[in-house]
């Protein structure tokens, strides 16, 4: 709940109220002057309008903990800036916030404060929920030349329990001068102002800021000497040139804190504390460092960041909330000679249980980062790095060289970037070429298409399972980029459909390949060296892909770290290049492979080698470009096919309701079974309101297909129709039943009734049992495509099969009426021609669209909006026996209104005409 504008201006009043008590708690931090001039300004010293940092504290009682769960920062939005009598002293009035978990504007990962982007006193952050927050209103003055500012004032928060209070407190904060430097460190204070038996108390909260206004960079990388000197100054890399190509510097590396995650590897790491950069004590080493940007210029390419080291056994991309522990400041600039950035970092000091006296020192942190102009099969990070320390290794806080690579490959922007191959002689001894069969030629997915990225599935000879991706980097010398779920090539020539096979020859090829392990509790426990520990396998590997035969050949590298948990030490990262991948790609046209990608990854070592591995199978779903063609198109076709039907069917109900009004003694002869039937088969798909037909809302964001608003559109047009037929089968029912509760002849006409009901219930659970125990082996897991992930497994169910069973009960809706005709052998004409006939066809349609459709493409779940052919009823020998069946009972209901309901038994089998006229003749 948002406060109101009562409570803001309630808020307002008791500030000018503790107006008077400034001089009880601030007038030894800065006497109390007199205000003389109108507000000058929305700023002062380094804050601007808006001005954030973090607080440390033990126990906050007045805020709920959805605040400080994932974040601990605060905001200090300045509104009113005025001189007073006393020279440089400035009386300040703003308001303190506790962030949101949600907000918007983040400290840690913004830009910073820039011209035409800050947040002015008039526009707060945008904020996502308004449930928790705590805000205080305050009024107080800042010395100039002693840099201290005291305030005191009152706010506003909602306690866990949902009740508003109004905390009292004051606020005090050191070291606010005009200029800063890399060492500059705000802290202070802020204090309640009630009774510790209050409600509105809390315990004292330490607060830590660095300015972002009025910076002064002060790090040159040529006051280091050759302290950035390394190996890697003998590696090719980009240029600023190549890397920008008309963007600014500081554009380009505040991406840094959006879209980047470093994973570290420790080199000659013995001990917790010969690892880290870092004071204090953590728990588990860093698996992975961010970057946030504070400051930036274009002037002399230079930056302000925050270092964190993020514990990856934690979810650290959700937790915002900042550690002096696991963080470093630093100042960067980038040298063009080297083609690096580098960067001096430096530890926050003095913090123990409270930040109020910690400062900024012990810069002896070293960083430089760079881009690789040439990749590997074994570097393929388009950004990496080195972190070390300047100390000998016998001097305290010393640390051992940690080298940074990036989890994302991503290349848009980086010019002039280059693959090598340098494993190709293997691959052409542990890789053949196949000859080609002339008898046997399809055409398999080009090298430069987007079906060389695929997902897939692992199966380990253990019974471990996991999910992963293949991702193609560069085919021959040219790099392909990832955008969004699709796979787009520089050379973009695949768009060319060909009219007959012809060769494509092998072309060489480079992969990334990504594999997550499921990890069961039973095999949890057991050690497995060939896994990395983090339950993650990555694989770089090159070799040959044969266009003429779909056949893909590699050899990889993989990346792990041996660690030995029990001691918590981390040892040299190594690389693991004796795997050979092969792959079997499925034919454009025609699923050979049951329609999967087929491949195996082994290790080529020996059983005895520790890194030795065994094989692991995979599996993934072909999808072509022309078969995603085909599905669409096919999608469309289903969807007019869905309109047109339940159109008709409207129509033939109503001829149904004309001609009971025309021939009302007829309405007695219809079967009340025949009408529940068609009556539930109209109602089931309004309650379940066609979910399951159109796939769209639960995930948008990773559907297949876009078809703007068309869904939706004839999603509206069928509802509508839906409820129509519903209405109208419901009148025919209603229409039925009473009249034949009027006719004189009801006991004969419900007798028939009720032999037809345990006729139709006996057949129809028989088949149900029938369907259940003939299909009771086929709940198995299967491989599919699904929205949700690429791959993932569906396991077909009784109630799959039940459903499949209602839908070939709905194919035979006429069975009932012919019992009826039969036991009270009618010869009414109960039911209109146009409505049994048109009804049977609309039944019809379906399994003639199966057996026009050729199932060439992928059964991609919710694409099949008409017809399912994964569905048991929906097959070859069902879409002929099913027509012919239908067929033949609108025949039986022609015969048996023309010559009786028992024209179609035997004369030996029909009783006597006398008898059979007892119940139907009641006429006197």
């Amino acid at each position: 709940m948002k406060p109101s504008i009562f409570l803001w201006l309630c808020t307002f009043k008791i500030s000018f109220l503790f107006i008077n008590s400034y001089s009880d708690h601030c007038l030894t931090t800065v006497p109390e002057p007199v205000p003389n001039s109108e507000p000058l300004d929305y700023e002062f010293g380094p804050f601007g309008p808006s001005q954030s940092g973090f607080y440390y504290f033990g126990n906050l009682r007045v805020v709920s903990t959805n605040i400080t769960r994932y974040t601990n920062s605060f905001s200090f939005y300045t509104t009113q800036v005025s001189q007073t009598d006393k020279d440089g002293v400035f009386m300040i009035e703003g308001s303190f916030e506790l962030q949101n978990p949600f907000v918007l504007h983040s400290f840690l990962y913004e830009d910073g404060p820039s011209k035409g982007s800050v947040l002015t006193p008039h526009t707060p952050p945008v904020v996502a929920d308004f449930t928790s927050p705590f805000i205080l209103k305050l009024h107080g003055f800042w010395s100039k030349s002693s840099g201290e500012l005291c305030m005191v004032g009152t706010g506003s928060s909602y306690f866990k329990d949902g009740n508003l209070l109004t905390p009292a407190a004051v606020l005090k904060l050191h070291n606010i001068k005009n200029s800063s430097n890399i060492t500059t460190l705000i802290t202070g204070t802020l204090k309640s102002l009630s009774p510790i038996n209050d409600n509105n108390y809390f315990e004292p909260i330490s607060l830590m800021t660095v300015p972002q206004m009025n910076y002064s960079f002060t790090f040159a990388s040529g006051d280091s000497g050759d302290e950035f000197s390394s190996e890697s100054d003998l590696e090719e890399n980009l240029s600023m040139y190549n890397i920008l190509r008309g963007r600014s510097f500081c554009s380009k590396f505040s991406n840094l804190a959006i879209k980047y995650v470093f994973n570290l590897e420790y080199t000659g790491c013995r001990s917790n504390k010969k690892c880290l950069p870092v004071g204090g004590v953590v728990q588990n080493l860093p698996g992975s460092i961010s970057f946030g940007v504070i400051n930036c210029t274009d002037v002399g390419k230079r930056v302000r960041v925050f270092l964190k080291f993020d514990d990856h056994t934690k979810l650290s991309r959700l937790d915002q909330r900042f550690n002096p522990d696991t963080t470093l400041i630093g100042e960067g600039m980038w040298d063009d000679k080297k083609n690096q950035l580098h960067v001096l970092l430096c530890r926050f000091l003095g913090r123990a249980n409270s930040w109020s006296n910690a400062y900024v020192g012990d810069c002896t942190t070293r960083l430089s980062l760079t881009y690789p102009a040439i990749l590997s099969i074994k570097e393929t990070s388009t950004i990496m790095g080195q972190i070390w320390s300047n100390k000998t290794v016998h001097d305290s806080g010393y640390f051992e060289k940690i080298v940074f690579r990036s989890t994302e490959f991503l290349i848009e922007g980086l010019y002039s970037l280059k693959y090598e191959y340098t494993e190709l002689d293997r691959v052409r001894n542990e890789c053949p070429e196949r000859k080609l069969d002339r008898n046997r030629r399809q055409r398999y997915p080009r090298p430069y298409s987007s079906e060389m990225k695929f997902d897939m599935s692992v199966r380990s000879s253990e019974g471990r399972t996991a999910s992963g991706s293949a991702d193609a980097l560069t085919v021959n010398n040219q790099f392909c980029k990832q955008a969004g779920i699709a796979l787009t090539v520089i050379r973009n020539d695949d768009f060319e459909r060909p009219t007959r096979w012809e060769p494509q020859g092998r072309a060489n090829i480079s992969y990334k390949i990504d594999i997550k392990w499921h990890t069961s509790q039973k095999l949890a426990t057991k050690n497995y060296v060939s896994v990395v520990p983090d339950e993650k396998m990555e694989i770089t590997a090159e070799g040959v892909y044969d266009a003429d035969t779909g056949g893909l050949c590699m050899v990889g590298c993989r990346k792990f770290a041996l660690t030995d948990r029990a001691l918590g030490n981390t040892s040299n990262t190594s690389i693991d290049c004796e795997i050979l991948l092969n792959f079997q790609f499925a034919p454009v046209k025609g699923f050979e492979n049951g329609g999967y990608i087929r491949g195996r990854i082994e290790s080529t070592r020996d059983k005895s080698d520790d890194l030795y591995f065994d094989p692991l199978d995979v599996s993934s779903v072909a999808y072509s470009r022309e078969q995603a063609r085909h599905t669409i198109w096919a999608m469309d076709l289903e969807i007019v096919m869905v309109v047109i039907s339940q159109t008709l069917i409207c129509l033939f109900l109503r001829s149904q309701v004309y001609h009971a009004r025309r021939h009302p003694k007829t309405l007695p002869f219809t079967s009340l079974v025949m009408s529940v039937i068609l009556t539930m088969g109209q109602l089931i798909p309004l309650v379940l309101n066609y979910e399951a037909l159109f796939y769209r809302k639960r995930d948008q964001d990773t559907m297949l297909f876009q078809t703007g608003g068309w869904l939706e559109v004839n999603e509206v047009i069928i509802r509508i129709t839906s409820m129509v037929a519903f209405l109208l089968q419901f009148r025919i029912l209603q229409q039925a039943f009473s009249s034949r509760s009027n006719d004189g002849n009801g006991k004969g006409l419900w007798f028939a009734e009720k032999m037809t009901l345990l006729v139709t219930l006996s057949l129809y659970v028989s088949g149900a049992l029938i369907v259940l125990l003939v299909y009771r082996g086929n709940y198995k897991r299967e491989i599919v495509l699904l929205p949700t992930r690429p791959v993932d497994y569906w396991q077909r169910s009784t109630l799959d099969d039940l459903k499949s069973y209602a839908g070939l009960i709905s194919d035979g809706f006429l069975l009932p009426q012919i019992l009826f005709n039969t036991f009270s052998n009618s010869r009414e004409y109960a039911l209109s021609p146009l409505f049994y006939i048109g009804t049977s066809l609309v039944r019809l349609l379906p399994h003639a669209y199966d057996l026009y459709c050729d199932h060439t493409y992928v059964e991609y779940k919710g694409t099949f909006i008409y017809v399912n052919p994964a569905k048991e009823f929906f097959s070859t020998a069902w879409d002929v026996i099913i027509p012919i069946g239908v067929s033949l009972f609108a025949a039986t209901i022609y015969l048996q209104q023309q010559f009786g309901g028992c024209c179609i038994v035997p004369k030996r089998f029909r009783w006597r005409e006398n008898y059979e006229k007892i119940p139907v003749v009641g006429q006197s």
